[in-house]
Protein backbone atom coordinates (compact mmCIF):
# COMPACT_ATOMS: atom_id res chain seq x y z
CA UNK A 1 0.00 0.00 0.00
CA UNK A 2 1.55 3.55 -1.38
CA UNK A 3 2.11 6.01 1.71
CA UNK A 4 -0.59 8.38 0.27
CA UNK A 5 -3.27 5.55 0.66
CA UNK A 6 -2.03 5.30 3.82
CA UNK A 7 -2.49 9.08 4.34
CA UNK A 8 -5.97 9.72 3.14
CA UNK A 9 -6.85 6.73 5.34
CA UNK A 10 -5.44 8.61 8.36
CA UNK A 11 -6.74 11.76 7.39
CA UNK A 12 -10.44 10.63 7.01
CA UNK A 13 -10.16 9.03 10.36
CA UNK A 14 -8.90 12.07 11.88
CA UNK A 15 -11.86 14.05 10.61
CA UNK A 16 -14.37 11.37 11.92
CA UNK A 17 -13.23 11.20 15.16
CA UNK A 18 -16.96 10.28 16.94
CA UNK A 19 -17.22 7.76 13.90
CA UNK A 20 -13.98 5.86 14.52
CA UNK A 21 -14.50 6.22 18.52
CA UNK A 22 -17.64 4.56 18.51
CA UNK A 23 -16.10 1.43 16.51
CA UNK A 24 -13.25 1.61 19.32
CA UNK A 25 -15.94 1.60 21.81
CA UNK A 26 -18.25 -1.33 20.95
CA UNK A 27 -15.14 -3.90 20.56
CA UNK A 28 -13.66 -2.68 23.77
CA UNK A 29 -17.04 -3.11 25.25
CA UNK A 30 -17.55 -6.60 23.90
CA UNK A 31 -13.98 -7.46 24.75
CA UNK A 32 -14.04 -6.06 28.49
CA UNK A 33 -17.73 -8.29 28.98
CA UNK A 34 -16.28 -11.64 27.43
CA UNK A 35 -12.72 -10.79 29.91
CA UNK A 36 -14.70 -10.22 32.43
CA UNK A 37 -17.41 -13.20 32.17
CA UNK A 38 -14.35 -15.28 31.84
CA UNK A 39 -12.39 -13.86 35.01
CA UNK A 40 -15.32 -14.05 37.13
CA UNK A 41 -16.25 -17.47 35.93
CA UNK A 42 -12.97 -18.81 36.93
CA UNK A 43 -12.69 -17.02 40.38
CA UNK A 44 -15.83 -18.47 41.44
CA UNK A 45 -14.79 -21.95 39.83
CA UNK A 46 -11.60 -21.82 41.92
CA UNK A 47 -13.48 -20.84 45.27
CA UNK A 48 -16.33 -23.80 44.64
CA UNK A 49 -13.34 -25.82 44.56
CA UNK A 50 -11.57 -24.48 47.70
CA UNK A 51 -14.72 -24.56 49.52
CA UNK A 52 -15.69 -27.81 48.83
CA UNK A 53 -11.90 -29.22 49.44
CA UNK A 54 -11.93 -27.28 53.19
CA UNK A 55 -15.24 -29.14 53.86
CA UNK A 56 -15.13 -32.64 52.76
CA UNK A 57 -11.38 -32.69 53.40
CA UNK A 58 -9.27 -35.72 52.30
CA UNK A 59 -12.80 -37.87 52.89
CA UNK A 60 -12.94 -40.34 49.54
CA UNK A 61 -16.80 -41.21 50.37
CA UNK A 62 -19.42 -40.21 52.58
CA UNK A 63 -22.70 -41.31 54.72
CA UNK A 64 -25.92 -39.62 53.62
CA UNK A 65 -29.36 -39.48 54.54
CA UNK A 66 -32.33 -38.30 53.91
CA UNK A 67 -33.47 -34.71 54.08
CA UNK A 68 -33.31 -35.10 57.93
CA UNK A 69 -29.79 -36.37 57.83
CA UNK A 70 -28.27 -39.33 59.65
CA UNK A 71 -29.02 -40.55 63.46
CA UNK A 72 -25.89 -39.99 65.69
CA UNK A 73 -26.16 -43.88 67.05
CA UNK A 74 -25.10 -44.78 63.30
CA UNK A 75 -22.01 -43.14 63.53
CA UNK A 76 -21.35 -44.99 67.48
CA UNK A 77 -22.44 -48.55 65.60
CA UNK A 78 -19.67 -47.84 63.29
CA UNK A 79 -16.89 -46.76 65.08
CA UNK A 80 -17.65 -48.58 68.47
CA UNK A 81 -19.45 -52.05 67.28
CA UNK A 82 -18.01 -52.04 63.61
CA UNK A 83 -14.63 -50.99 65.15
CA UNK A 84 -14.22 -48.83 61.81
CA UNK A 85 -11.81 -45.66 62.42
CA UNK A 86 -11.22 -44.05 59.59
CA UNK A 87 -14.85 -42.09 59.46
CA UNK A 88 -15.40 -38.92 61.55
CA UNK A 89 -19.32 -37.02 61.26
CA UNK A 90 -20.45 -33.57 60.41
CA UNK A 91 -23.03 -30.83 60.47
CA UNK A 92 -22.88 -28.78 57.87
CA UNK A 93 -25.26 -25.51 57.77
CA UNK A 94 -25.24 -22.14 56.69
CA UNK A 95 -24.80 -19.19 58.85
CA UNK A 96 -25.00 -15.46 58.95
CA UNK A 97 -23.96 -12.91 61.44
CA UNK A 98 -27.07 -10.43 61.01
CA UNK A 99 -30.79 -11.82 60.99
CA UNK A 100 -30.99 -10.31 56.97
CA UNK A 101 -27.91 -9.31 55.78
CA UNK A 102 -24.22 -9.70 57.42
CA UNK A 103 -21.26 -12.17 56.11
CA UNK A 104 -22.51 -15.60 55.37
CA UNK A 105 -20.44 -18.82 56.71
CA UNK A 106 -20.48 -22.25 56.76
CA UNK A 107 -21.11 -23.93 60.25
CA UNK A 108 -19.53 -27.14 60.51
CA UNK A 109 -19.80 -29.37 63.50
CA UNK A 110 -17.10 -31.92 63.64
CA UNK A 111 -14.89 -34.01 66.34
CA UNK A 112 -11.81 -33.15 67.35
CA UNK A 113 -10.61 -36.34 68.18
CA UNK A 114 -11.41 -38.18 64.42
CA UNK A 115 -10.56 -34.79 62.45
CA UNK A 116 -7.25 -35.35 61.91
CA UNK A 117 -7.01 -37.33 59.14
CA UNK A 118 -9.64 -35.74 57.11
CA UNK A 119 -8.99 -31.70 57.95
CA UNK A 120 -5.86 -31.53 58.66
CA UNK A 121 -6.36 -27.59 59.49
CA UNK A 122 -8.25 -28.08 62.42
CA UNK A 123 -4.64 -28.58 63.92
CA UNK A 124 -3.46 -25.06 63.25
CA UNK A 125 -4.82 -23.41 65.94
CA UNK A 126 -2.96 -20.28 67.39
CA UNK A 127 -2.21 -21.06 71.19
CA UNK A 128 -4.19 -24.37 71.56
CA UNK A 129 -5.74 -27.34 69.39
CA UNK A 130 -9.34 -27.74 68.47
CA UNK A 131 -9.86 -29.76 71.79
CA UNK A 132 -10.59 -26.30 72.65
CA UNK A 133 -14.29 -26.53 71.61
CA UNK A 134 -14.85 -29.35 74.31
CA UNK A 135 -13.68 -27.02 77.15
CA UNK A 136 -15.51 -23.79 75.58
CA UNK A 137 -19.58 -24.04 75.75
CA UNK A 138 -20.70 -22.20 72.47
CA UNK A 139 -17.15 -22.69 71.61
CA UNK A 140 -16.54 -22.08 67.58
CA UNK A 141 -13.10 -22.13 65.49
CA UNK A 142 -12.34 -19.65 62.70
CA UNK A 143 -9.93 -17.93 60.48
CA UNK A 144 -7.76 -15.02 62.48
CA UNK A 145 -8.56 -13.10 59.16
CA UNK A 146 -12.25 -13.69 59.38
CA UNK A 147 -11.99 -12.76 63.52
CA UNK A 148 -9.97 -9.60 62.62
CA UNK A 149 -12.53 -8.64 59.88
CA UNK A 150 -15.33 -8.77 62.65
CA UNK A 151 -13.49 -7.62 65.53
CA UNK A 152 -13.48 -10.33 67.84
CA UNK A 153 -10.72 -12.04 70.01
CA UNK A 154 -10.28 -15.57 71.19
CA UNK A 155 -13.06 -15.59 74.43
CA UNK A 156 -15.32 -12.72 72.80
CA UNK A 157 -18.66 -13.61 72.48
CA UNK A 158 -21.03 -12.97 69.21
CA UNK A 159 -24.35 -13.67 67.46
CA UNK A 160 -24.81 -15.64 64.45
CA UNK A 161 -28.16 -16.61 62.68
CA UNK A 162 -28.72 -19.90 61.51
CA UNK A 163 -32.35 -20.80 59.98
CA UNK A 164 -34.22 -17.71 61.44
CA UNK A 165 -32.81 -17.56 64.85
CA UNK A 166 -30.15 -16.65 66.58
CA UNK A 167 -27.24 -17.70 68.72
CA UNK A 168 -24.67 -16.77 71.07
CA UNK A 169 -21.49 -18.62 70.50
CA UNK A 170 -18.08 -17.71 72.09
CA UNK A 171 -14.78 -17.30 69.82
CA UNK A 172 -12.48 -20.43 71.37
CA UNK A 173 -9.71 -19.51 69.01
CA UNK A 174 -8.12 -18.88 65.68
CA UNK A 175 -6.90 -20.76 63.02
CA UNK A 176 -3.95 -19.77 60.98
CA UNK A 177 -2.62 -22.01 58.52
CA UNK A 178 0.61 -21.76 57.07
CA UNK A 179 -0.82 -22.56 53.45
CA UNK A 180 -2.09 -19.67 51.72
CA UNK A 181 -4.21 -22.13 49.49
CA UNK A 182 -5.90 -23.24 53.01
CA UNK A 183 -6.33 -19.70 54.47
CA UNK A 184 -8.44 -19.02 51.00
CA UNK A 185 -10.28 -21.91 51.51
CA UNK A 186 -11.22 -21.24 54.86
CA UNK A 187 -11.85 -17.94 54.87
CA UNK A 188 -15.99 -18.32 55.58
CA UNK A 189 -15.82 -21.64 57.44
CA UNK A 190 -16.75 -22.03 61.40
CA UNK A 191 -15.88 -24.81 63.18
CA UNK A 192 -17.59 -25.96 66.44
CA UNK A 193 -17.95 -29.26 68.10
CA UNK A 194 -20.95 -31.80 67.13
CA UNK A 195 -23.05 -31.36 69.82
CA UNK A 196 -22.56 -27.59 69.55
CA UNK A 197 -23.44 -27.42 65.87
CA UNK A 198 -26.67 -29.72 66.73
CA UNK A 199 -27.97 -27.62 69.04
CA UNK A 200 -27.58 -24.31 66.86
CA UNK A 201 -28.72 -26.32 63.95
CA UNK A 202 -31.57 -27.38 65.51
CA UNK A 203 -31.02 -31.13 65.12
CA UNK A 204 -29.95 -32.71 68.30
CA UNK A 205 -28.91 -35.86 67.19
CA UNK A 206 -28.76 -35.88 63.77
CA UNK A 207 -26.04 -36.04 61.89
CA UNK A 208 -25.37 -33.95 58.10
CA UNK A 209 -23.40 -37.10 56.80
CA UNK A 210 -20.71 -39.01 57.81
CA UNK A 211 -17.35 -38.94 56.29
CA UNK A 212 -14.93 -41.97 55.29
CA UNK A 213 -11.47 -42.21 54.51
CA UNK A 214 -10.88 -45.38 52.40
CA UNK A 215 -7.73 -46.76 51.44
CA UNK A 216 -6.80 -47.95 47.95
CA UNK A 217 -7.13 -51.63 46.84
CA UNK A 218 -8.85 -54.57 48.20
CA UNK A 219 -9.02 -52.97 51.87
CA UNK A 220 -10.61 -50.09 51.07
CA UNK A 221 -13.56 -51.92 49.20
CA UNK A 222 -13.59 -54.45 52.19
CA UNK A 223 -14.32 -51.43 54.20
CA UNK A 224 -16.81 -49.90 51.98
CA UNK A 225 -18.66 -53.43 51.83
CA UNK A 226 -18.65 -53.69 55.53
CA UNK A 227 -20.09 -49.85 55.81
CA UNK A 228 -22.79 -50.52 53.13
CA UNK A 229 -24.09 -54.05 54.79
CA UNK A 230 -24.61 -51.90 58.49
CA UNK A 231 -26.28 -48.76 56.86
CA UNK A 232 -29.86 -48.39 57.20
CA UNK A 233 -32.36 -48.26 54.07
CA UNK A 234 -33.08 -44.09 54.46
CA UNK A 235 -28.97 -44.28 53.98
CA UNK A 236 -26.39 -44.60 51.13
CA UNK A 237 -22.81 -44.48 50.76
CA UNK A 238 -21.59 -41.96 47.93
CA UNK A 239 -18.11 -41.16 46.46
CA UNK A 240 -17.39 -37.56 47.46
CA UNK A 241 -16.65 -36.90 43.43
CA UNK A 242 -20.92 -37.41 43.51
CA UNK A 243 -22.05 -34.67 45.01
CA UNK A 244 -19.36 -32.13 43.90
CA UNK A 245 -19.95 -33.09 40.34
CA UNK A 246 -23.62 -32.51 40.18
CA UNK A 247 -22.92 -28.88 41.58
CA UNK A 248 -20.24 -28.34 39.57
CA UNK A 249 -22.32 -29.52 36.28
CA UNK A 250 -25.20 -26.59 37.62
CA UNK A 251 -21.92 -24.08 38.04
CA UNK A 252 -20.62 -24.94 34.39
CA UNK A 253 -24.41 -24.89 33.06
CA UNK A 254 -24.25 -21.18 34.67
CA UNK A 255 -20.85 -20.14 33.24
CA UNK A 256 -22.06 -21.59 29.81
CA UNK A 257 -25.25 -18.97 29.50
CA UNK A 258 -22.66 -16.28 31.05
CA UNK A 259 -20.28 -16.78 28.44
CA UNK A 260 -22.96 -16.59 25.72
CA UNK A 261 -24.16 -13.34 26.94
CA UNK A 262 -20.90 -11.84 27.00
CA UNK A 263 -20.04 -13.56 22.91
CA UNK A 264 -23.84 -11.66 22.33
CA UNK A 265 -22.36 -7.83 23.88
CA UNK A 266 -18.97 -9.17 21.56
CA UNK A 267 -21.13 -9.60 18.14
CA UNK A 268 -23.21 -6.25 19.19
CA UNK A 269 -19.23 -4.87 19.20
CA UNK A 270 -18.35 -6.16 15.99
CA UNK A 271 -21.94 -4.44 14.67
CA UNK A 272 -20.86 -1.61 15.49
CA UNK A 273 -17.75 -1.67 13.49
CA UNK A 274 -19.12 -3.27 10.64
CA UNK A 275 -21.59 -0.48 10.30
CA UNK A 276 -19.21 2.02 11.30
CA UNK A 277 -16.78 0.81 8.00
CA UNK A 278 -19.33 0.39 5.69
CA UNK A 279 -20.72 4.22 6.18
CA UNK A 280 -17.01 5.49 6.07
CA UNK A 281 -17.09 3.67 2.49
CA UNK A 282 -20.43 5.22 1.42
CA UNK A 283 -18.81 8.89 2.54
CA UNK A 284 -15.60 8.33 1.08
CA UNK A 285 -17.36 6.91 -2.52
CA UNK A 286 -15.98 10.32 -4.30
CA UNK A 287 -12.52 10.04 -2.76
CA UNK A 288 -12.67 6.13 -4.10
CA UNK A 289 -13.76 7.31 -7.44
CA UNK A 290 -10.78 9.85 -7.80
CA UNK A 291 -8.51 6.90 -6.71
CA UNK A 292 -9.52 4.47 -9.21
CA UNK A 293 -9.45 6.90 -11.89
CA UNK A 294 -5.68 7.83 -11.10
CA UNK A 295 -4.84 4.28 -11.39
CA UNK A 296 -5.40 2.83 -7.76
CA UNK A 297 -6.70 -0.68 -8.19
CA UNK A 298 -9.44 -2.59 -6.03
CA UNK A 299 -7.79 -4.84 -4.29
CA UNK A 300 -5.28 -1.84 -2.61
CA UNK A 301 -8.30 0.08 -2.13
CA UNK A 302 -9.66 -3.43 -0.17
CA UNK A 303 -6.52 -3.36 1.60
CA UNK A 304 -7.23 0.01 2.40
CA UNK A 305 -10.59 -0.53 4.25
CA UNK A 306 -9.38 -4.28 5.77
CA UNK A 307 -6.47 -2.35 7.18
CA UNK A 308 -8.41 0.69 8.67
CA UNK A 309 -10.63 -2.06 10.62
CA UNK A 310 -8.14 -4.23 11.73
CA UNK A 311 -6.34 -0.96 13.35
CA UNK A 312 -9.71 -0.14 14.63
CA UNK A 313 -9.91 -3.63 16.32
CA UNK A 314 -6.96 -3.87 17.62
CA UNK A 315 -6.95 -0.88 19.59
CA UNK A 316 -10.62 -1.85 20.61
CA UNK A 317 -9.05 -5.19 21.68
CA UNK A 318 -6.49 -3.41 23.77
CA UNK A 319 -8.75 -1.20 25.39
CA UNK A 320 -10.95 -4.04 25.94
Amino acid sequence: MSPTLRLSSARFLLRHPWQAGLSILGIALGVAVVVAVALASDSARRAFHLSTEAVTGRATHQVLGGPQGLPDVLYRHLRVDLAIRSIAPVVDSYARTGPASGRTFRLVGLDPFAEGPFRPYTGDVVGGDPRVLLSTPGGVLMLAASARELGLRPGDGFALWVRGRAHRLVLAGVLQPADAVSRRALDDLVLADISTAQEVVGAPGRLTRIDVLAPEGGAGEALLARIRAALPREARLEATGASAGATEQMTRAFDLNLRALSLLALVFGMFLIYNSVTFSVVQRRPLIGTLRAIGVTRAEIFRLILGESAAIGAVGTGLG
